[in-house]
């Protein structure tokens, strides 16, 4: 299974998600990390522990997905996650976010712009990204156009 749209993501337990449908590996990932914020192991949380809980998850909700990690640069899979380098802390906290549903083509999709909405609210509640320093790609119409020269 490489994509799944979920119909509601509210039982992935994520803040506000309103009965909206998004990817189930999204709202796994999210789900992950917003248990390791609360109980505080966020900073000390490896790769590993997170694709292992992702897939945990996913399989308590009857998901067969796999999630799995790719970089062109060589990771230390058992370092912590590290979304934002808080060694650094001057500078602005930036974010692309992309969400593409193909509307109107064959395959369309119905969860990825909520998905797009779910990590803007986690990179601004956890993270302290400002909304002025992300920019939002969507074919939703409304929002800049997910193309090469827009990313």
């Amino acid at each position: 299974q490489t994509s799944a749209d979920v119909s509601n993501v509210g039982n992935f337990q994520l803040p506000n998600p309103q009965g909206r449908a998004g990817g189930a590996c999204t709202a796994a990932l999210l789900q992950t990390l917003y248990d390791a914020h609360r109980n505080g192991s966020l900073p000390t949380l490896s790769w590993v522990t997170l694709l292992r809980s992702m897939r945990t998850n996913l399989l308590n909700k009857g998901f067969d997905q796999v999630p799995q990690l790719t970089s062109s640069r060589m990771i230390d899979v058992e370092k912590p996650v590290q979304f934002v380098n808080d060694s650094n802390n001057y500078g602005t906290k930036r974010a692309v976010l992309i969400g593409i549903n193909y509307v109107g083509q064959n395959g369309e999709l119905s969860g990825c712009h909520n998905d797009v909405k779910n990590m803007k609210e986690y990179l601004t509640n956890v993270h302290g990204f400002q909304e002025s320093n992300m920019t939002v790609l969507m074919d939703d119409g409304y929002h800049l156009n997910p193309t090469r020269y827009n990313i």
